[in-house]
């Protein structure tokens, strides 16, 4: 289990990791002149007198959510997570579509004990990312890593399986893009991996659907038609019944529309 755990970060590594200074230092919005002098004041490393600064400007505007961003991002690089928490959750609330910046906020309620939220916020990153047009794999596996890392601690069997063969799937889609991969790290090595993990998830949760529509996924990359079909035909009959990401549901109804489709035009 360890040894999976390593490989999903490995994967996560390898699909690069930006660090939370790049991603809070842009904010969304015209700079403004007081911002500005934070941000130069950063620049020189002089964090008090930067969080000094933003902090006079949220006394003006308390609803102006970069500065908000830029006061966390200050905050953290003092070493006072507890202090930034709040104001990063103002700026996810502004603009939730900042998905990295999202992450970086469910990471900081996992540093500071709070599982609980952060398995809500990792959860909702993980639907929203997968909305996107192009979904970015590195987040999503960053987030099913905590999600079982949080499931582990929490002694739940189901979901410390789920989420590592979500996330070995998703290593595994990056991996087939790699042909000189082989080994226990190949895309079809990973897979097979995945297939494990959901499997005992369905064994823990024979009801829940979430774990067959990953099974088929799997299958069907590893080009078995029996198990793909019969793990769709298990996932969507226990949909209506159990919770998935919009993006899995939709996904769900076309591989069955496919499949009806297909056997019709067999008769």
């Amino acid at each position: 289990m360890r040894r999976l755990r390593r490989w999903l970060w490995f994967g996560y590594l390898c699909l690069g990791c930006p660090s939370l200074a790049a991603q809070v230092s842009p904010p969304i919005a015209e700079p403004r002149p007081v911002r500005e002098k934070g941000q130069a004041a950063l620049k020189r490393g002089n964090v008090d007198e930067a969080i000094a600064i933003y902090k006079q400007t949220l006394a003006a505007d308390p609803q102006d959510a970069c500065t908000h961003l830029s006061l966390a991002a200050a905050l953290l690089e003092k070493g006072d997570a507890r202090a930034a928490c709040p104001h990063l959750a103002v700026y996810v609330r502004t603009y939730p579509d900042r998905l990295p910046i999202r992450i970086h906020y469910a990471e900081l309620l996992y540093r500071l004990h709070r599982p609980k939220e952060a398995k809500k916020e990792f959860e909702h990153v993980v639907a929203d990312a997968q909305n996107e047009e192009t979904p970015v794999v590195n987040q999503l596996i960053q987030c099913h890593t905590r999600l079982m890392e949080i499931a582990e601690a929490e002694g739940d069997d189901y979901g410390e399986h789920l989420h590592r063969g979500i996330g070995v799937y998703y290593l595994a889609c990056e991996r087939a893009a790699l042909s000189d991969v082989q080994g226990k790290l190949s895309a079809e090595g990973l897979l097979c991996q995945a297939a494990g993990e959901l499997a005992q998830a369905r064994l823990e949760r024979p009801d829940e659907a979430r774990p067959c529509w990953y099974l088929y996924e799997v299958w069907t990359r590893l080009d078995q038609q029996y198990p793909a079909l019969r793990n769709l035909r298990i996932a969507a009959a226990a949909a209506p019944f159990c919770k998935l990401t919009p993006a899995e549901h939709r996904g769900l109804y076309m591989a069955s529309l496919k499949l009806t489709g297909e056997t019709d035009a067999r008769h």
